[in-house]
């Protein structure tokens, strides 16, 4: 069962590929001219020799991928839009953030990541949230990254931080279990050229694929990528269900904005996300914010992330148990927050969240989605309610506590509520 990620860029050369020891198949996101195009499937015929041919891999993506390539290589002879050619002085600067707890050795592989970049203006900033040690600070003391502590705890509050100590106009986002693709910044800069862009989502792909659970959370669950089309997201071609459906819209550990779009919608809700009793929701919050405030977000698949699946059944299962009671708290903001009707948010609980999604994968699950799983999102749901009003006055607590001193700017509590 386990499978090795790969990817492969059909502008060049393919070559025979090796080390397939322990696998029984490959999964490549093949690419053309940096573009990913799509997903291919490729068998190891032989574990005692783990080669596959070039010939065996040109057959594979004829096979699987014949429509999608064709369509791929026309546009690209019909119009060049590669960043590379882009002058330098062109290319704006990016302030990355990064939020971290407690995870000093999945963010060193992130950082190494991100300090390899090939891009010409950006900074790194660690936004260390509430931390039980001071491993993170030694390890980013080593690189050429800037550190700030925020001991408010939520990943929004570390978020927020992270905006007011970011020097540039362009802001991304990424998590620290996640490893950035070598043109991600080129992408978010190329996604920004475009004027009315305000926020900028792309495609989130498995960093690996070892065990059952990331498998199921992958194949079954339904992963984070949100496909390989690019798509302009706006209001005025939007119904309200489609709006309510923020999740469909990109993911927390992919994400980019202009800094002045926080003057106009405001900033991260501090009472949502990992670090609270809301267990999650800040990011796909933001994007209905960004949208039903008549912003454009750009989901742009060229900015492409590698995201580390929780590798066993306890940290799935927990992940889905957040999911419900994230999203629940999430529709629940939606309704104080009055960015849609309140009879929508209601008629889409009922029917596309609960009907939909959750009542029908435990009647009928996908695959091989064990019905656990989703009872456990069943259960996260109904237990959203309570948390709702538990990360609310949460957060009010917290606000009235001033915050300690550490490196960067002093923040007030209310630039970031």
């Amino acid at each position: 069962m386990p499978t090795k990620v790969l990817e492969l860029e059909l502008s060049e050369k393919i070559v025979p590929i090796w080390g397939g020891e322990g696998y029984d198949s490959l999964w490549i996101l093949v690419r053309y001219h940096k573009q990913p195009l799509s997903w291919v499937w490729v068998s190891i015929p032989n574990p005692s020799t783990p080669m596959v041919s070039a010939e065996q891999l040109q057959q594979e993506i004829a096979n699987q991928l014949g429509t999608e390539l064709m369509r791929a290589v026309s546009k690209r002879n019909l119009s060049d839009r590669e960043t590379s050619s882009k002058p330098p002085e062109a290319i704006s600067p990016i302030s990355v953030i990064v939020c971290t707890r407690d995870r000093t050795t999945q963010l060193e592989r992130c950082l190494q990541s991100l300090l390899s970049l090939n891009y010409p203006n950006y900074e790194i900033i660690v936004v260390d949230n509430a931390p039980s040690n001071d491993e993170t600070a030694k390890l980013v003391a080593r690189l050429p990254v800037r550190y700030v502590r925020e001991d408010r705890p939520g990943l929004d509050w570390a978020r927020n931080r992270g905006i007011i100590e970011a020097r540039y106009d362009i802001l991304a986002f990424t998590d620290d279990d996640v490893q950035v693709d070598n043109f991600w910044l080129e992408a978010i800069a190329n996604a920004f050229a475009e004027s009315e862009v305000m926020a900028v989502t792309g495609l989130v792909a498995p960093a690996e694929l070892e065990t059952l659970p990331q498998f199921l959370f992958e194949f079954d669950y339904g992963g984070m990528g949100k496909g390989f089309r690019r798509k302009m997201i706006r209001r005025d071609t939007l119904s309200e269900r489609e709006i309510i459906w923020a999740s469909s819209f990109g993911v927390g550990a992919n994400m980019a904005f202009r800094r002045n779009l926080f003057a106009k919608i405001g900033f991260f809700d501090v009472a949502l996300d990992v670090g609270t009793p809301s267990g999650g929701g800040g990011d796909i919050e933001l994007f209905h914010r960004v949208v039903a405030q008549g912003h454009t977000l750009l989901y742009e698949p060229a900015m492409l992330v590698w995201h580390t699946h929780r590798r066993y059944f306890l940290a799935l299962r927990q992940q889905i148990y957040d999911n419900g009671r994230a999203f629940g708290c999430y529709l629940l903001t939606c309704i104080r927050n009055q960015t849609v009707s309140r009879s929508s948010i209601l008629n889409f609980w009922l029917s596309d969240w609960l009907g939909k999604w959750i009542l029908r994968n435990l009647i009928l699950p996908p695959r091989k989605l064990p019905r656990q799983l989703v009872v456990m999102e069943l259960a996260g749901m109904f237990f959203s309610l309570f948390a709702y009003r538990t990360t609310q006055a949460s957060a009010r607590q917290i606000a009235t506590q001033p915050p300690k001193a550490s490196v960067g700017k002093a923040v007030s509590d209310e630039v970031l509520l």
